[in-house]
């Protein structure tokens, strides 16, 4: 009988030194702009203590196995880029589940390349939060967390978008000075810089005509002197622009309208969509990746999918 009682004790015991190397199996893809980020680091703290760090391979995914029992913060950076981290807690899981294989989790990170002037501040606290749900009996994210976050980045996007926007127009501000500069004559120079500057009256500036490629016009009011609704002004608007020869080409080959085309790509089905119009023509295309993500660009310039719908549809 003692014989017996020693034995189930040694059992238990190889169940408990089992259930310790029971993992939580987590993999993903390091991504930037829809390609893969080779090189990126993948620094887990657990318990607040080091337990592992590695870079991604060439291409940019990468593996973790998470013992139970314990809280994870998992990190990923990279030079130029801006950090981000997601936790997960293997911990509250029975010991009747902690024998079992649990699924992988997929967690794909995109990491935003560093812009000046953007408050990256929001990615200091995790992105996403992994856990046990026991009444599941399986790990799942908090949905309502990541909604919160989700939200928090589309306004960083808003942010970052203004700011290239602005950094691009002083930038075509200043090459613009710099060639009408060069363009004068010692004397003229001399003569400009003793010349006091005029002021230019509303009205003729009105009449100036547009002196840049292309503009984002903003959302006006609605209503008219009259008192009657004016039709919607799209927030993604383009002020016409002379002719150069890429237009003139895509006039030549393509018809007023909206001509779609489908194109499959490596990795990803692109559908573009080429506008003509007044003598204008623009190039839309929505990548479509094989990973499930989506990007719109407009004439090489990143929109968003709502404006690629938005400008190819109702306002074309």
């Amino acid at each position: 009988m003692k014989k017996i009682t020693l034995l189930l004790a040694f059992l238990a015991h190889l169940g408990f030194l089992k259930s310790q190397y029971v993992s939580l199996d987590v993999e993903g893809t390091i991504l930037c702009s829809n390609r893969t980020l080779q090189g990126a680091l993948v620094n887990v703290m657990r318990d607040g203590k080091p337990f592992t760090s590695f870079l991604t391979d060439i291409d940019g995914s990468y593996n973790l196995y998470l013992p139970l029992g314990s809280e994870y913060i998992v990190t990923i950076s990279k030079k130029d880029y801006v950090k981000k981290m997601y936790t997960v807690s293997t911990v509250g899981v029975p010991a009747e589940s902690a024998q079992k294989k649990f699924p992988v989790i997929v967690a794909d990170v995109e990491l935003f390349e560093y812009f000046e002037g953007v408050d990256y501040s929001v990615f200091n606290q995790p992105m996403n939060k992994y856990y046990f749900n026991v009444k599941k009996d399986n790990f799942e994210y908090d949905k309502a967390y990541l909604k919160h976050m989700l939200a928090l980045v589309d306004e960083l996007r808003r942010d970052e978008k203004r700011a290239m926007l602005a950094a691009a127009g002083k930038a075509k501000r200043l090459e613009k000075q710099n060639a009408n500069v060069a363009s004068v004559s010692p004397v003229e120079k001399t003569a400009l810089a003793v010349e006091e500057p005029k002021a230019i009256e509303p009205d003729k500036v009105a009449q100036q005509p547009p002196k840049v490629e292309k503009s984002i016009i903003g959302q006006t009011s609605n209503i008219n002197n009259s008192g009657k609704e004016k039709p919607p002004v799209n927030d993604l608007t383009m002020v016409k622009i002379p002719k150069s020869d890429r237009i003139a080409a895509l006039l030549q080959r393509y018809k007023p309208g909206v001509t779609e085309e489908i194109i499959q790509g490596q990795g990803m089905v692109i559908i573009q969509r080429v506008v003509v119009k007044d003598e204008m023509a623009w190039v839309y295309q929505k990548k479509i990746f094989s990973w499930g993500g989506v990007a719109c660009f407009r004439d090489g310039v990143a929109i968003t999918e709502s404006a690629f719908d938005h400008e190819t549809k109702k306002y074309i």
